[in-house]
């Protein structure tokens, strides 16, 4: 039985090295640069945040020191010291920054990966450059509105004079347990806490499902769809947030989840992104990152895999799309 044990962990170890090593091929330049290659082809600040946490998890120390100092030259801070977000080709056909700009789950992404590294190596200078970062989210994307605390998507941008915006996706519970190891301040604890609040509050539709943004009026509190109104591209990433943390109940908050996917194994159909304003589900719009959700999902309430045929087969045929083969990385590790 031990034996048999070992064979089946040394053949999952050897798929995820594969996976690694072809993830690396597609995305990874030989200078360190992560490349988004359906958008364009620029890096973002979510695209180091990731690659940098995948190396430390495929025990890459090489691949994480390129992607580190390819960051370091090229995605400077701006003027709040958060990490400016978007890198690619103008219309001269000249690379370098395109907004200074931050995306929030790119900020906290990289700080947590510093702190894994600080962790791994215990170099100084990663934990300096994780806690500089952590005090400048804290100043800056982090908002008192009437006792509770919010997480802004971006510096400017999202917060005008009667609302601002949320993306629910960006709330990393297990990255705010992180800081609260480092950070002798209560803020992450209250942050965790509220947003799990907001989460409650944020459902739509019959289906009870997050939407990718809301928007929230800063005199009613009230929380409204905007933007895309859609359970979709980012929203996906909320049950895989929900269960890398340590929350409370968390099968509770997943349960509309675990409903959507039960619901498409009894029709035997893949659902896609839903539209939350009239409920309507699309069987046709989505990609192996829902799928790879899905299967995780699967696997924590019925013990199953139900989509694993079905990754395989889109993998096959979209293994370019950068974040779908990152959120399909991310769930083998869950």
């Amino acid at each position: 039985m031990l034996s048999k044990l070992l064979f089946i962990l040394f053949i999952m170890n050897t798929v995820v090295q594969a996976n690694w090593g072809e993830y690396k091929s597609l995305f990874v330049a030989h200078d360190g640069r992560v490349i988004d290659r359906v958008n364009s082809d620029i890096t973002h600040s979510e695209s180091i945040g990731y690659a940098l946490y995948l190396s430390l998890k495929n025990d890459d120390i090489k691949t994480f020191d390129k992607i580190y100092k390819w960051y370091k030259d090229n995605l400077t801070t701006n003027d709040f010291g958060l990490i400016s977000w978007k890198w690619g080709k103008d219309k001269n056909e000249s690379w370098h920054i395109l907004d200074k700009n931050n995306a929030s789950d790119g900020d906290l992404w990289i700080a947590y990966d510093n702190l894994l590294m600080y962790e791994k190596t215990n170099q100084i200078h990663y934990k300096q450059e994780a806690l500089s970062l952590i005090k400048n989210i804290k100043q800056h994307l982090i908002m008192n509105h009437k006792g509770r605390l919010y997480l802004l998507p971006a510096k400017t941008g999202f917060n005008t004079e009667s609302y601002f915006e949320i993306n629910l996706s960006y709330y990393l519970f297990f990255i705010f347990d992180k800081f609260v190891q480092y950070d002798n301040d209560t803020t992450w604890k209250r942050l965790k806490n509220d947003g799990i609040n907001l989460l409650n509050e944020a459902k739509f539709s019959p289906l009870k499902l997050h939407s990718d943004w809301i928007r929230i009026d800063k005199r009613t509190l009230k929380i409204e769809l905007t933007r895309n109104n859609s359970f979709g591209y980012d929203a996906l990433r909320i049950p895989f947030n929900i269960l890398k943390s340590d929350i409370k109940d968390k099968d509770k908050l997943l349960e509309p989840y675990i409903q959507y996917v039960n619901s498409m194994k009894s029709v035997d159909s893949v659902f896609g992104t839903s539209d939350l304003k009239n409920g309507t589900i699309s069987l046709f719009n989505y990609s192996f990152a829902h799928l790879s959700i899905y299967n995780m999902l699967d696997k924590h309430f019925n013990n199953m895999s139900s989509f694993t045929n079905e990754i395989k087969s889109l993998k096959g045929k979209n293994k370019n799309d950068y974040y779908s083969y990152s959120i399909y990385l991310f769930t083998t590790f869950n």
